[in-house]
């Protein structure tokens, strides 16, 4: 799946600058776009270059994906990926790093999660389906107005739900006053509050995450377009396992797992929309969709598996 996701960038760029999708709109168009932080301060539908936003926000999907490539293990370096000679060492250094021996990169961890909850709504979306709970859809009538939309909402979303209502909190409760460090723990929570960590310090991080995942799945009906009521349970599971993500690997894993969500997925759909002449804004016709889709759901279910036995090894057994 890395090489899945490391190709949509160039899709991504494909599809915006050499593309006519539907030729109503093009990349040297105007086009607004909400930040949820400027709407705080009553800053609202501002408008941009659709092709330079597109860029800008492109720019930094990369650099974050990059960032995960290489921390705090390159990929290229976990030993799965090495010649056994030289597996001691790289062995060393993630012990030297993690503490434990366990094999961390994130952008691995990032692609695990992701996975997870990509099964675990599928099943939710069954569930609901089966009481007529829909999920509702809100895409534009214009494809490349959805792709743009759906690739600026990770960056702008990310900065208010996780930086905004968890990291603020999280410095403000659990970091001592006069300790400094708030740039990094807005960064990196977990890297900044174990060394001031606790009795209850785990009990507060876990009410954070729940309190601020319940407040991103509800704004995904009460602000998101199309959404509907069931999008609150889907995307809440989703605030969830982002709001861990954030905590404990940092702001670049969480806005990657987010932009893998949207951008990734939306770029292969509108691919196999403009190769193939298969819809956009279904799921179950698009065969390039369809083809990640199950690569990212078998890595799911075995994530999910690899889980199971660790927790019940720690807690049961």
């Amino acid at each position: 799946m890395v090489i899945v996701t490391g190709i949509s960038f160039g899709i991504g760029l494909y599809l915006v600058f050499f593309t006519n999708l539907e030729g109503e709109i093009n990349w040297t168009d105007e086009v607004h776009l909400d930040f949820l932080l400027l709407g705080i301060f009553g800053f609202q539908t501002i408008y941009f270059n659709l092709g330079l936003t597109f860029l800008l926000f492109w720019f930094v999907y990369l650099t974050c994906y990059v960032y995960c490539f290489l921390k705090p293990i390159s990929l290229r370096e976990l030993p799965f990926l090495r010649a056994r000679t030289h597996s001691d060492f790289v062995n060393t250094q993630i012990k030297q790093k993690d503490g434990n021996g366990t094999s961390v990169n994130y952008l691995m961890i990032t692609l695990s999660w992701f996975s997870a909850y990509f099964v675990l709504s599928i099943l939710i979306d069954i569930v609901q389906q089966i009481f007529g709970v829909k999920l509702g859809n809100p895409l534009t009538d214009n494809p490349l107005l959805s792709f743009f939309y759906l690739s600026t909402a990770p960056l702008n979303e990310e900065i208010f739900f996780r930086v905004i209502l968890m990291g603020l909190p999280l410095f403000l409760i659990f970091v001592p006053l006069g300790k400094g460090q708030f740039l990094s723990t807005l960064n990196h929570p977990y890297l900044s509050i174990q060394h001031y960590k606790k009795k209850h310090t785990t009990f507060g991080i876990f009410i954070v995450i729940v309190l601020s995942s319940f407040v991103f799945g509800l704004s995904h009906v009460i602000f998101g377009g199309g959404y509907e009521i069931g999008k609150i349970t889907q995307a809440a599971l989703g605030g969830l396992i982002i709001g861990w993500v954030y905590y404990r690997y940092g702001l670049s894993s969480a806005i990657t797992f987010h932009w893998i969500s949207n951008y990734v997925f939306f770029a292969y759909s509108i691919l196999g929309f403009y190769l193939f002449q298969t819809p956009w804004n279904t799921e179950s016709d698009n065969v390039l969709l369809g083809m990640v889709s199950i690569g990212f759901i078998i890595l799911g279910l075995l994530f999910l598996y690899q889980l199971s036995c660790r927790m019940l090894k720690k807690y049961v057994v």
